[in-house]
């Protein structure tokens, strides 16, 4: 992930940084709430109690500051994912335990953060940098969780087990993402419907691992 000072004039003295540090947590708060299109720099400045003149002394405009705030957001991210890697790590074994471990972190993490995520990938497509930043985040603690799918190879039964994970992984995130809306503003279920999503995608992966193809 780069550093803060990639997108911003990193301030030196200390009320500087708090003010700083204000602005990114009041911009993190609006995202939980709304689109990003429909935040404007004055609704930060008011969040943030702090003037328009310190956030144009840090950054250019909205975003250049939505880049510092991706930065700061998938770092938190990144500690999260490894938490509950090493969770899973510890209560789950088999198999059978970690499948439906994998998923439901994987799911949940997602969900607790998909208002802020979604600004994100919306913004992709135009940005090159937050596009970037986000495949190199998904990626990284993505592997977090096939490495514990991959502790349990010995139980794969599919022929090409490291090809079977990542394909089973791939399609588990794209359909809690779909459910989640990340492609869009607000969520698309209930929450029954989001448990019985994590049954179903539990399930399916683990008769995919289990699963033998017939020879072609």
């Amino acid at each position: 992930m780069p550093p803060l000072s990639a997108h911003a004039r990193a301030p030196k003295q200390g009320r500087s940084r708090l003010s700083f540090e204000r602005i990114i947590e009041g911009t993190i708060d609006l995202l939980r709430e709304r689109a990003y299109d429909q935040i404007t720099l004055a609704d930060i400045c008011e969040r943030s109690e702090v003037s328009t003149g310190s956030l144009y002394g840090r950054v250019a405009g909205k975003d250049e500051l939505l880049r510092v705030v991706q930065v700061r957001f998938l770092e938190r991210l990144a500690e999260q994912f490894t938490d509950e890697a090493a969770r899973i790590e510890r209560e789950a074994t088999g198999l059978a335990q970690v499948v439906p471990a994998v998923v439901r972190s994987l799911g949940n993490l997602l969900r607790e953060n998909a208002s802020v995520l979604r600004s994100f990938m919306l913004r992709g497509p135009t940005d090159a940098a937050i596009n970037t930043a986000g495949k190199k985040s998904a990626d990284e603690n993505h592997a977090k969780f096939i490495r514990l799918l991959k502790a349990c190879a010995n139980e794969i039964r599919h022929p090409q087990p490291d090809r079977a994970i990542d394909s089973g992984l791939l399609l588990v995130y794209a359909t809690q993402a779909r459910f989640l809306g990340l492609d869009s503003f607000g969520g698309k279920g209930e929450d029954a419907d989001w448990h019985d999503l994590l049954d179903d995608l539990s399930d399916m992966m683990l008769a995919f691992l289990l699963f033998t193809p017939p020879k072609r």
